[in-house]
């Protein structure tokens, strides 16, 4: 007889407002019990292998196998989202690029990582070898599809540098999935706001920090003068012109425990101000180095889901996902062929590794463009989380992702200590009961 066990990937419980609830990590399935099939599986959750073969009719027995519910070996589930896992990191027909065409920066942000920060423009020399490497993935490799994000310092300083590079990567013939800016928004202008529409950009992520005296303190200009006017001036622009419904503006609002009293108000006055579908507010939590001694005011996880919760509770805002993405995925880092391309040519891994000499992997210039393949192994086999005994065994395992690599690898290779887990980790009951009542809330209108 074949002996199937309760799966490690089952979270059941009895809600106080919801009844019976039975979620899935590996299938991302949700079920709603009644009271006789909640007993019988939360005796089988805390019984041996066989106990379900009296309670349940073959058909029964079926659907939890379908479901993965019942389990014959939960090593054989880890392998295959392992195999998954190594298929999406060595794709080659998918590239994630980032350009960034300066390093430099109007603003000097109190908590910026960009510690190797230096003045410099891309070269006409650089933007060529940057498209011979692309039309030789795409020959040699079988490109196909590209995300693309421009990036920097500040990448509109180099609007020029992106219109130029931009329209030559356009005439590729790759599938360009994703198109986005990261900007501080000072020079979201209408002149730059157009070549960023002719170039197909569809996202701007822009940041503001709260209201202007907490804003201008913590992201002026670097002569010290404020942003908050001009950025609020420039999105005033956006949303009163032709373009606002070719792009969506995601705006990060940066906190820490020092300004999160104000992220409530902030959130409102920018949604009143921009009752746009594709203007999204959400929150970014700013991560400081363990020796700054600010670091005592950043969120730990759990702070950081509580403020969450807190707001959807009790204000009906998300901004955390109530459910689990279904969808894997793994960070650019990861990926031996995606890469960060400084303005020199150089080539990075992540994001706070830009402008850090000591973290180049590469150079767009040489022969073989790779050559840090330490780093690069680091990164895509070391700190892989499939072969992490203590997250193999984690039932959030399916819908964790392995949190941040850079944190992953500061933590195996530097001796730190990141807390790398998923929100969801210790609070998914919490967030699927917030989830749950939504959706009844739907269906009642």
């Amino acid at each position: 007889m074949e002996r199937l066990k309760w799966s490690r990937y089952n979270f059941l419980w009895n809600s106080k407002k919801y009844g019976k609830l039975l979620y899935n990590s590996y299938t991302n399935g949700f079920l709603q019990l009644d009271d006789s099939l909640f007993q019988d599986l939360n005796t089988i959750s805390k019984n041996d292998y066989d106990s379900h073969n009296q309670i349940f009719s073959e058909d029964e027995l079926q659907y939890f196998k379908d479901n993965f519910i019942l389990v014959k070996n939960e090593e054989v589930l880890v392998e295959q989202m392992h195999h998954e896992s190594m298929h999406r990191i060595y794709d080659k027909k998918h590239l994630v690029l980032t350009v960034a065409p300066t390093q430099y920066c109007n603003f000097n942000c109190s908590y910026c990582y960009e510690k190797w920060r230096m003045p410099g423009s891309m070269s006409d020399e650089t933007e060529n070898a940057l498209i011979r490497h692309l039309e030789n993935q795409k020959q040699k490799c079988g490109l196909e599809t590209l995300s693309l994000t421009w990036y920097g310092g500040e990448p509109l300083i180099e609007y020029k540098r992106i219109k130029s590079l931009g329209e030559r990567i356009n005439k590729l013939g790759i599938n360009i999935i994703e198109n986005e800016i990261i900007t501080n928004g000072y020079l979201f202008d209408a002149k730059r706001v157009q070549i960023l529409v002719d170039l197909g950009v569809e996202q701007v992520q822009i940041t503001l920090d709260g209201f202007k005296e907490v804003h201008d303190n913590r992201r002026p200009l670097l002569n010290g003068d404020g942003t908050f006017d001009r950025i609020i001036k420039n999105l005033d622009h956006f949303y009163a012109g032709e373009h606002k419904d070719k792009m969506t503006i995601a705006l990060r609002i940066n906190i820490d425990k020092s300004n999160k009293s104000t992220y409530l108000d902030i959130y409102k006055w920018l949604n009143e101000r921009y009752p746009f579908e594709k203007f999204v507010v959400y929150p970014g939590w700013i991560h400081l180095d363990e020796n700054d001694e600010k670091k005592c005011d950043c969120f730990t996880r759990n702070e950081a889901t509580d403020f969450c919760l807190e707001l959807c509770k009790n204000h009906g805002i998300i901004s955390e996902k109530l459910y689990p993405d279904d969808i894997n995925m793994e960070c650019l880092v990861r990926n031996p062929n995606s890469m960060i391309v400084g303005w020199q040519g150089e080539i990075y891994k992540c994001y706070e590794d830009l402008g850090n000499e000591k973290l180049v992997v590469g150079n767009l210039h040489e022969k073989d463009i790779w050559t840090n393949h330490e780093l690069i192994a680091k990164y895509a086999i070391g700190i892989d989380h499939y072969q992490d005994s203590e997250c193999r065994e984690c039932s959030y395992l399916p819908i964790c992702h392995g949190g941040c690599p850079l944190r992953r690898l500061e933590n195996k290779y530097e001796g730190k200590s990141n807390d790398c887990c998923t929100p969801f980790k210790g609070r998914l009951e919490d967030f699927l009961e917030l989830q749950y009542e939504r959706f009844v809330q739907q269906n009642e209108q």
